[in-house]
């Protein structure tokens, strides 16, 4: 018996994938429509999670090329999240990290980071990239990370500095409590329309105004207490509609120098006026939610990518777990 269902579907893109669903569900079934349809060696076609798995999921797949089906139990296949009350992760050594404009960092220990992941990076001889939170994107298992969204320059020093880094979330979606969020700069080009890249994908959207701060140590002072209207975005950077083609080149700080304030970008506000007006207002809005982190992949419940996915998710009458 059950209550309070809820559904939907999404196409995978090979990443993990996070459902926002309702408080107080206790169970979930996903549904790989498209391997169910197809005969692929291996790959797992439904996934059932009840209150008490933890992160494992009961798996049917193909165990051969045709539409016979075995099953399975898939650890760390799914992760219940409350982006309210998310626990970062504790400190990991690094034993260097390159002297490039996407810095990878060394380390014996990557558990829980994936594509997306956010990471902090501290007491490295890096020192100007100590503190700060990155996006990351590709990671070989217990080998290294890669910080995803390139640096207008390279740190400065170089590799085997060893360090820690902190997995501070495993999205975006929970890295951002609260938007419109002010973000850090790592790099802007010199163009008729700035190119701007953050070092933690952005989350904003087209339509947003948005005003800059950009100390002198970054080079493109002019830029400084400006504001501008978006007029594209991707992941990691924003298209605003400011000529920065005369300016001073932007920089990113050297590790030689005393600490410094970054360089970020704050929104301040839509303009409704503006051709591609974002669809939903940017004023400040309570992003928390529960919900559920599906592991992609070829027997994960996120698929891979082009997998059309359904899903539901419901409360039970009883629980009983004894």
């Amino acid at each position: 018996m059950y209550e309070g269902s809820q559904q939907g579907s999404f196409t995978s893109d090979g990443k993990n994938k996070t459902l926002k669903i309702r408080s107080g569900f206790d169970w979930i079934r996903i549904v790989n429509e498209t391997q169910h349809a197809a005969t692929n060696n291996g790959y797992g076609v439904e996934y059932y999670w009840r209150l008490g798995q933890g992160t494992k999921m009961t798996m049917a797949y193909r165990p051969a090329a045709d539409h016979t089906v075995g099953t399975n139990i898939v650890t760390s296949a799914i992760t219940v999240v409350d982006s309210s009350d998310f626990a970062t992760g504790s400190r990991i050594s690094v034993t260097a990290g390159t002297n490039a404009v996407q810095p990878v960092y060394s380390t014996g220990d990557t558990s829980g980071l994936t594509v997306g992941s956010i990471v902090r990076i501290d007491s490295s001889a890096q020192t100007n990239l100590n503190g700060l939170d990155f996006s990351i994107d590709t990671i070989n298992a217990n080998t290294d990370f890669r910080l995803a969204n390139a640096l207008a320059t390279a740190p400065g020093i170089a590799a085997g500095a060893a360090g820690y880094y902190k997995l501070i979330a495993p999205n975006i979606e929970i890295y951002r409590m609260f938007t419109p969020s002010n973000r850090n700069i790592s790099n802007i080009t010199s163009a008729s329309s700035a190119v701007v890249t953050t070092l933690v994908d952005h989350g904003y959207a087209i339509g947003q105004q948005v005003s800059f701060k950009v100390p002198e140590e970054f080079g493109m002072t002019q830029l400084d207490g400006l504001s501008g209207n978006i007029t594209a975005v991707t992941d990691s950077t924003f298209t605003v509609d400011i000529d920065t083609s005369s300016f001073t080149a932007f920089k990113f700080p050297s590790y030689t120098l005393s600490p410094f304030v970054l360089a970020s970008v704050v929104p301040v506000g839509d303009n409704p006026a503006y051709s591609g007006y974002m669809t939903a207002p940017g004023a400040f809005k309570n992003q928390g939610f529960s919900g559920v982190i599906l592991t992609a992949g070829t027997t994960g419940p996120g698929g891979n990518a082009g997998d059309v996915i359904s899903w539901r998710a419901g409360k039970s009458e009883v629980v009983d777990n004894a």
